[in-house]
């Protein structure tokens, strides 16, 4: 089943607004989306213009009163089109599709490509003379009958893109790669029709396999990008439930429901839009943004945002914020902005394929002039002329990026550290700053049991059992600790829930269960203790009588400290990001070893992510809640545990799946090891393509030599990449 066809874009959407993230349809490749960049940036108005091929999009901002519309026109002027944002599921369903019709096009280069390169071997061995008479000519035809598909189909798409980069002043490595397809085919057409019998078909099929290989893996890296957008989104409800004039409330589709609307939200529902708390007070998880282990009590007339869990009673809210406008899509907008920045080391060699294309053209119109001028004939100028073009074309550089990512990915993998993303695998071992969210991360991410004080005679096993039936069934997660802290169970005869309390028959006896102002409210006195703003505490009477005191606190895993102090002890900085209060911030760092500086408390989504990106130094970030998918994609490579959020997982670069926060440690030894080989991939394909071009200016390396040449680069590249992953 297709999805529809995006809507083209509209102005009028974005008029009350200085920046939007845009889809562009159409787009084949990054060095697409690298001239769109290009072609785009320099219109008036425009502030910032960075076009993401994985997400089909171009996240822009501009300045007040820019024509947007020019934008539309110069994307149509490139043979794309400029449409309304796609969102994260399609996204992943178009870079999937696209997946499956490069894996056609590489089958078809490979199958056909082996019988070009078949009857081209006969040519250059030439067995018996064969070459020059009619069996030499008729494999000569054979071999750019198998061409003809892969170069005019498998390779179409590469040919496009290296004419719409090449049109706008932003040559890439398609516009290479084109230039050599186009003359190796040019000049074994000639040679034809001249009587000749040298051809160069099994170079066009070798450049062409080459490089929608390498497309290839790395669009499997890039489909991560739809994922992230769509997770995030998942993590809300999509309907709501608008109170009518009889005081009803009916289930619609969320996106439908209008600011000024009253939403009715029961008890252990998750807040669907943002708006103001009409019937307070009641308690609810804020973690999916603030990231709090503890839940917030919030009264009548103050907010509520979409994505809290209501945990006390039934709310009614006001919508302040459609879908669209709410918090967390704000942040959604932040994120898909993030997802648009492209590593450094692919950025080198975007670099350096636009460089090489004025010089690959440069130097082949010196090699024709100079051959013409020293008296050689037309066809041997002109080959002097396309070994340039062949050895121009950086197959190395574009697959070195690639391969070293899949290498490290499956290096990795075998220690379930999964890398998904380049960014990942070519940054983490250069990060000099390690941030970590609190509660989660260095910690379990839910209240555990920490102390009981019991009145003499009560039995703690007893006292345990009884609070946790008076919480049975309760979706909370004090109660679920208690539930979970209890040797055995019971069940209660009666219960009644109240704002901060319970109230219960247990076994012939009357529980409450609460806070300390539940039981003032009813009387009932409570002895006098220290409490410890770090910890929730639970009261307990039995039949009209105070009987125990159960404090429950987050719980720091138990590598979390030696893990720690690994990093340090490699030179990198350390600190916490953490939106739960400063007294348990400041006890779990005082823990882990942290000094008062490096911690920061009270962190807004907003605020980590704005920590993140103003480090002096490339910084990761490890997290686990939606509250920190923000920071996640700011920072220059996020990190999630295995049990983190499924929106985390899905914007995360690297997921630790086992061995707990100590596998940060070998992630980022693994990236130190990728990011050596990429950067040796690269010396060497500069290397090579200087070296090469120099020879085959002054005619030493003819087009079959060429070839073979680039494709031993391609292998010394692989080669070298495959030593990473053979590494223990």
């Amino acid at each position: 089943m297709t999805s529809a066809r995006p809507a083209d874009f509209d102005p009028a959407r974005v008029a009350d607004v200085d920046r939007a993230v845009l889809g562009i349809d159409g787009l084949w490749c990054p060095s697409c989306a690298a001239a769109v960049t290009r072609a785009i940036s320099g219109l008036p108005g425009i502030r910032q213009a960075q076009v993401s091929y994985a997400s089909a999009s171009a996240a822009l901002s501009w300045e007040p009163g820019a024509d947007l519309r020019a934008v539309a026109r110069r994307v149509a002027a490139m043979g794309y089109r400029l449409t309304a944002p796609t969102q994260g599921d399609e996204m992943e369903q178009r870079i999937t599709a696209e997946m499956r019709r490069t894996a056609v096009r590489l089958a078809v280069c490979v199958g056909l490509g082996m019988w070009t390169m078949a009857f081209s071997i006969l040519l250059y061995v030439d067995p018996d003379g064969i070459s020059s008479g009619p069996i030499g000519r008729a494999l000569s035809l054979a071999a750019g009958a198998a061409a003809l598909p892969v170069v005019a189909w498998a390779g179409a798409p590469i040919l496009l893109a290296g004419w719409r980069t090449a049109r706008v002043g932003a040559p890439g490595m398609d516009s290479l790669v084109g230039l050599g397809v186009i003359g190796a085919i040019a000049a074994s057409v000639w040679s034809l029709a001249t009587g000749g019998h040298h051809v160069w078909f099994d170079t066009a099929v070798m450049l062409v396999t080459l490089l929608t290989f390498g497309r290839l893996v790395e669009m499997n890296t890039l489909r991560q990008a739809g994922r992230s957008i769509a997770a995030l989104r998942s993590a809300l409800p999509e309907t709501a439930r608008p109170v009518g004039p009889d005081g009803q409330a009916r289930e619609v589709r969320a996106e439908t429901v209008a600011a000024g609307t009253r939403i009715r939200v029961a008890a252990g529902e998750r807040v669907p839009l943002d708006g103001v708390l009409l019937t307070g007070p009641s308690r609810f998880d804020s973690a999916i943004l603030t990231g709090e282990a503890a839940p917030r009590r919030i009264a009548s007339g103050e907010m509520v945002e979409a994505g809290f869990v209501n945990l006390a009673r039934v709310v009614e809210i006001e919508v302040t914020a459609e879908i669209g406008a709410r918090r967390i899509d704000r942040m959604g907008l932040d994120i898909a902005t993030a997802l648009h920045d492209r590593p450094e080391m692919h950025r080198l060699s975007d670099r350096m394929a636009r460089l090489m294309v004025p010089l690959a053209l440069s130097l082949a119109m010196l090699s024709l002039a100079g051959a013409l001028f020293a008296g050689l004939g037309y066809e041997e100028a002109g080959l002097r002329a396309l070994s340039v073009l062949v050895i121009a074309c950086p197959c190395a550089v574009a697959i070195a990026a690639p391969l070293s990512h899949l290498a490290a990915v499956q290096l990795a993998a075998s220690e379930k550290i999964h890398f998904r993303s380049p960014t990942a695998t070519e940054e983490l071992g250069a990060v000099g700053r390690v941030l970590f969210d609190k509660t989660g991360t260095l910690t379990t991410g839910r209240p555990v049991l920490r102390a009981v004080t019991l009145r003499p005679g009560l039995d703690r096993a007893r006292a345990l059992a009884l609070a946790a039936a008076a919480e049975n069934e309760v979706v909370h997660p004090v109660a679920r600790a208690l539930r979970e802290a209890a040797p055995h169970h019971l069940l209660p005869e009666a219960s009644e829930r109240f704002d901060d309390g319970v109230a219960a028959r247990v076994a012939g006896h009357d529980v409450l269960l609460g806070s300390q102002g539940f039981f003032r409210a009813r009387g009932i006195a409570v002895p006098e203790a220290e409490d410890h703003a770090e910890a929730t505490v639970a009261h307990m009477a039995l039949d009209g009588v105070w009987a125990a005191r159960f404090d429950l606190g987050d719980a720091l895993r138990p590598d979390a400290a030696e893990t720690l102090g690994q990093l340090r002890a490699q030179g990198l900085e350390i600190g916490i990001l953490s939106g739960d209060a400063a007294a348990p911030c400041a006890r779990i760092g005082a823990r882990v070893g942290l000094a008062a500086s490096e911690i920061r408390a009270g962190c807004t989504p907003e605020d980590k992510a704005a920590f993140v990106a103003e480090g002096a130094k490339p910084t990761a970030f490890m997290g686990d809640g939606v509250n920190d998918a923000l920071a996640i994609t700011r920072a220059d490579v996020g990190i999630a545990a295995g049990d983190a959020s499924p929106a985390t997982i899905a914007l995360a670069d690297v997921v630790i799946a086992r061995g707990g926060i100590p596998a940060v440690a070998r992630a980022i030894a693994i990236s130190r090891r990728a990011r050596a080989v990429l950067r040796q991939n690269l010396v060497f394909s500069v290397i090579y393509n200087l070296l090469g071009l120099g020879l085959a200016v002054f005619g030493a390396v003819p087009p079959l030599a060429a070839a073979v040449a680039m494709a031993a680069s391609s292998l010394m590249v692989m080669a070298n990449s495959a030593r990473l992953r053979l590494q223990a």
